[in-house]
């Protein structure tokens, strides 16, 4: 349904007057979706101006590629023209940043407002207020990097957008660190916003037109693997990045116990392993008997850098990305991470990729996948995941009972001064999806499709490990995910389809590629179903 019509409808409902208390949990349902909807729609006004401030910096900067801009706007605030809240400096998830694009003023990264104004003529302050001064503040910045890394084509437009990969590095600000792990923070940005481009987005407003981008040109084999593996050893001993295939292979083991802080595997199999500063948190014990949400107010790749940021003198366990709910560790969970003052001897911290004040930021793939991570705890550790909070969410700080062990930033005493993850995480769902319900990761009902050869299968989608075969014919699946794209020629597929395997384990995965009808990034079921998220 429309956002407009959805509010005018649920308007409509709300202002029927009081309801009984028997329709209590519907009402909070229907406000809540009533909020979110109202919010919506105000974001697409704002962002309906966008596209001609993009066009008139492209005008400006004539060798930048068509959408890069757009894309990192969608990378970095989600086309929102952000106006952080004046904090204590030393209290911040990480440094802030401004404006549509998202630009840092320094506070331990690049100051890109000081810089993009300076390039553009514009003062500091247009370019944090108006969104137009921003975005082309962005474009300046971006357009010097690109200098820097192409200047045998500075004087033309690239031929390919996969080209801005290095430019792109430059830009990102995450101050002067450099090294194996900081450049993979960089590499992490600019494959964030590529892949941005090849995917597109035409949701709430936001509309960029897809690319058939060849990320093997962007980035050399071996960057790839790492940015599209679910399973990496980042080391801090010796500041390198390279694959973990022994934990592919177990990727669903939690590991035990190490004393070392260089290489090691992670507490959850599905994420990667990149360890925060050891300035950062503190080794003491854990007792991780309560799981706490926040957003991060920022980037998954900024904020990767900084917690790696000796200075930052904040942490946390795990990090979300949005786009596709890729999870990284930070801090082993019986290590305390810095995320919520004094109750950090006691919890794990999950920060989740945007804004809490962002009513479009909780995509499925983020939440689904935060989910999975929680259940995980709550088993691992003895969690009580059933006495999660259901709802509803804030805006402003809101103390709850230590009795619920899943809960947000802003409902810890001592913790006034938040209220992450906001009154849009969609707190009702996550508490199915944690407790065994809403759909996730088994779903009700099989779809019927046809393959045209044996596939392999694999633990989770893009995964380094086949670990069995589905074999040619008619299969069932249970739902779909983005992942890796699987490519031979002019045909090519990123969905992955979740089934049981005719030889292998339940729950695997196999790419959609193998589907014998339909067509390219398609995942339907023979009837021409499209096949539901996982």
């Amino acid at each position: 349904m429309h956002s407009h019509t959805l509010a005018a409808a649920l308007g409509g409902v709300l202002l029927l007057g009081p309801l009984s208390a028997a329709a209590t949990p519907d009402a909070a349902a229907l406000r809540f979706e009533l909020d979110r909807a109202n919010a919506t729609v105000a974001a697409q006004v704002a962002r309906a101006a966008y596209p001609e401030y993009f066009r008139r910096a492209y005008a400006r900067y004539p060798n930048l590629p068509a959408g890069a801009l757009e894309a990192i706007a969608y990378s970095e605030t989600n086309w929102v023209h952000v106006r952080p809240q004046a904090q204590d400096p030393n209290d911040l998830h990480m440094p802030r940043s401004y404006g549509v694009m998202g630009l840092y003023h320094g506070g331990g990264f690049a100051d890109q407002v000081g810089e993009g104004a300076r390039l553009t003529g514009r003062t500091a302050q247009q370019v944090i207020d108006d969104p137009e001064s921003n975005i082309l503040a962005a474009a300046a910045l971006l357009d010097r990097a690109l200098g820097a890394s192409q200047a045998d084509k500075r004087s033309r437009a690239l031929a390919q957008p996969e080209d801005m990969a290095a430019a792109l590095a430059r830009y990102a600000g995450y101050g002067a660190s450099n090294g194996g792990i900081a450049d993979y923070a960089r590499q992490s940005f600019a494959y964030g916003v590529l892949q941005t481009l090849q995917h597109g987005v035409d949701a709430q407003g936001v509309k960029i037109a897809p690319q058939p981008l060849r990320l093997e040109r962007a980035f050399d084999a071996a960057q790839l693997r790492k940015l599209r593996a679910p399973a990496l050893l980042l080391d801090g001993a010796d500041d390198s990045v390279r694959l973990n295939p022994a934990l592919s292979r177990d990727i669903a083991r939690a590991a035990a116990p190490a004393t070392d802080v260089g290489a090691k595997a992670v507490d959850f199999g599905e994420a990667i392993w990149n360890p925060a500063s050891s300035s950062n948190y503190s080794t003491a014990s854990n007792q991780a008997s309560a799981v706490i949400m926040h957003t991060m107010e920022g980037s998954y790749a900024g904020s990767i850098s900084w917690f790696q940021n000796p200075s930052a003198q904040v942490s946390a366990h795990y990090l979300i990305r949005k786009s596709d709910g890729q999870i990284t560790q930070m801090v082993r969970e019986y290590h305390q991470a810095w995320h919520a003052k004094n109750h950090n001897y006691y919890t794990v911290g999950i920060e989740h990729d945007g804004r809490a004040a962002d009513a479009g930021n909780w995509s499925a793939a983020m939440v689904n996948a935060s989910a999975r991570l929680t259940k995980s705890i709550c088993a691992r550790r003895g969690v009580n995941c059933a006495s999660a909070w259901k709802g509803p969410g804030y805006d402003t700080f809101h103390l709850v009972p230590d009795s619920v062990r899943v809960k947000g930033h802003g409902m810890l005493s001592g913790n006034q001064n938040r209220y992450d993850p906001g009154k849009y995480f969609p707190w009702a769902n996550y508490y199915n999806l944690i407790n065994g319900g809403g759909g996730n990761p088994n779903p009700p009902g099989k779809y019927w499709v046809d393959t045209f050869a044996n596939a392999t299968g694999y633990k989770w989608p893009s995964t380094l490990t086949p670990v069995g075969t589905l074999n040619q014919g008619t299969n069932y699946v249970y739902c779909k995910a983005w992942g890796e794209e699987v490519r031979n020629g002019a045909s090519y597929n990123h969905y992955w389809l979740k089934t049981d395997l005719d030889v292998g384990p339940a729950g695997a995965w196999v790419s959609a590629y193998y589907l014998s009808r339909w067509g390219n990034d398609e995942a339907r079921d023979n009837s021409g179903a499209v096949i539901p998220d996982c």
